[in-house]
């Protein structure tokens, strides 16, 4: 006789570790996607507000490299990488840190109390109309793109980011 809270428990039990293997899987898609290099950055429509309702321009940043990181609060990766991308835009003068929150499963509301949480003070603006990620043809969370001085993509990643290989790029970019 098979007791079923216990096969209900170990099947509850594999479905949570399988989910969470899932979702935290990103790290190892970390890609390089050369799709959308023509795109420069001045070319995205982006909102005139972040969401807790400052004002942003993104040309503000202009001169800076700017590292754009699409994330959304009930993704773990997405959240768990907020402290990479944190230290990043301390570490680093010449990069700005820009946040894209996409919406849907999660309010602008739960995006400011995380940022909060976690004390990003770099701006996270909301993809309300899902124009950016089309317009940068995002189709996993967490991505980021790096953008040079000039406004040109120069990397994207996909996935969880590796602090060590932004570096790297970096100093690619002040030899070209």
């Amino acid at each position: 006789m098979i007791n079923l809270n216990h096969f209900h428990n170990k099947t509850i039990k594999f479905l949570f570790f399988f989910i969470i293997i899932f979702l935290l899987g990103c790290n190892v898609i970390n890609e390089d996607n050369t799709s959308n290099r023509n795109i420069n950055i001045n070319d995205i429509s982006f909102p005139e507000k972040t969401i807790s309702g400052e004002d942003f321009d993104i040309s503000e940043f202009k001169g800076n490299n700017i590292l754009i990181n699409f994330w959304f609060p009930s993704c773990p990766p997405c959240v768990y990488e907020l402290e990479i991308l944190k230290k990043i835009d301390n570490d680093f003068d010449s990069t700005s840190v820009v946040g894209i929150q996409m919406l849907g499963l999660d309010t602008k509301d739960d995006g400011i109390k995380m940022l909060k949480n976690k004390n990003i003070l770099y701006p996270s603006v909301a993809d309300e109309k899902d124009e950016i990620v089309l317009d940068l043809n995002i189709t996993a969370f967490p991505t980021s793109i790096l953008f040079n001085e000039k406004g040109k993509e120069i990397k994207r990643w996909i996935g969880i980011i590796n602090e060590e290989d932004v570096e790297k790029q970096l100093q690619e970019i002040r030899k070209d």
